[in-house]
């Protein structure tokens, strides 16, 4: 289906990088009218747009975008914005949602970067996207800039707090994913275990609060924001609850047999953190409503919750939903690795290396399985499309018309 597209011009401060709104984007088309504005899907970190769809049978490719490289075997989920998809480990690149062009790309953010994740601003005419590198939080302008005289400027709105980490015989490490709700930006910061909170204008501190824990580098995880509460886990066994607001902390707890934290989810019932055995649901006073020992093996990937399901890996046998209120398994697959599934109209998607497997959501059943030459990243979900970014590409799926 071919794309609109609509030229926003303008000459001022943007010219000057100072205001980047003027830029050639992607208009919303018929495919790509639903987004997914950063990893996951919301801040709550649920990986589920109730008004979303996917292929839900062995889907085609509608469209191969090319991203010249990722830079890594793990490559970041693609988000979905006003009909562009953003993909890419090194270079961040700009797709049409609807026909996979590439529409402009931005500059290298410290070899590795996180995805982005789309902020409101209020000073601006296109929107703000926020990524994670080792050396801080940068903000983009979602526009892509403007081009005056065969050179694009406005690209980098605002550069947040951060040191450039010492080199390592490892390379760089990778930064967790930052969210947003409205005009801030929550994100962790490099190098420490702080969790901050910046204005997606001008990327100006609101607060910044150590992770209980310590010091220990790179500590925190993607931190999950729901109402006025940001809640935070890290490693090895710590969960903490912020206000959204001033950054005070509401509660801190420790796992009690020190197992090992991955990211939270924020639920309407309280917080969701899996661990590496197991997942817990704290209430908002920092009590645990219900524990379930999986007996998993799982140090990566994240949870789901989708219509009073908790979709969870236990990243060595078997693939869960559990009851949101009490923890009781409504039913489990064979699924024997880490990752982060993602819930759309009665779907979970799961990606696992090389693999892409879709469950229906009710009963545990196979839909598909889709192979790569390559590696997966955790996909999008749009309106009946799946974006998932296949090794140096962005796939969009769908169902044979």
């Amino acid at each position: 289906m071919p794309s609109r597209r609509q030229t926003l011009a303008g000459i001022g401060l943007a010219a000057a990088g100072l205001v980047g709104g003027y830029a050639t984007t992607a208009a919303q088309s018929a495919s790509a009218t639903l987004g997914w504005p950063m990893a996951r899907y919301d801040a709550a970190g649920t990986g589920y747009n109730p008004d979303a769809s996917g292929p839900k049978d062995d889907p085609r490719v509608a469209w191969a975008g090319d991203l010249e490289r990722t830079g890594g075997l793990e490559p970041d989920p693609p988000v979905v914005v006003d009909g562009t998809v953003y993909a890419g480990t090194e270079n961040l690149f700009a797709l049409d949602a609807a026909t996979g062009d590439v529409l402009f790309s931005y500059g290298n953010y410290g070899v590795s970067h996180s995805s982005p994740a789309c902020a409101a601003t209020s000073i601006y005419r296109t929107k703000t996207l926020a990524i994670s590198s080792p050396g801080g939080t940068v903000g983009l302008n979602a526009g892509g800039g403007m081009a005056l005289f065969g050179v694009h400027v406005g690209k980098q709105r605002w550069r947040g707090p951060g040191t450039e980490p010492e080199p390592s015989v490892f390379g760089p490490s990778k930064a967790p994913p930052p969210v947003t709700v409205d005009e801030t930006v929550y994100a962790v910061a490099p190098t420490t275990s702080d969790i901050v909170a910046l204005e997606a204008d001008n990327g100006r501190k609101r607060w910044r609060r150590r992770f209980p824990g310590g010091d220990i580098s790179g500590t925190a995880f993607r931190p999950a924001v729901s109402g006025d509460t940001v809640y935070a886990t890290g490693w090895p066994s710590d969960v903490a609850a912020f206000d959204a607001e001033t950054g005070s902390k509401q509660w801190a707890e420790s796992l009690d047999d020190a197992d090992v934290n991955r990211p939270p989810t924020a639920t309407e019932n309280g917080v969701v953190v899996p661990t590496r055995r197991g997942v817990t649901l704290y209430e908002d006073s920092g009590d645990a409503r219900w524990t379930r020992n999986l007996d998993g093996n799982a140090t990566e990937g994240a949870v789901a919750v989708a219509e009073g399901r908790v979709f969870v890996s236990d990243g060595d046998e078997s693939l869960y939903a559990l009851d949101l209120e009490t923890g009781a398994d409504v039913w489990s697959v064979a699924f024997s690795h880490e990752a982060t599934p993602v819930v759309a109209d009665g779907v979970v998607y799961m990606t696992s290396g090389a693999e892409l497997i879709a469950f229906d959501a009710a009963t545990g059943e196979r839909r598909f399985t889709r192979e790569s030459g390559w590696y997966f990243s955790p996909p999008a979900v749009g309106d009946g499309v799946l974006y998932v970014v296949d090794g140096d590409q962005v796939l969009a799926l769908e169902d044979e018309p």
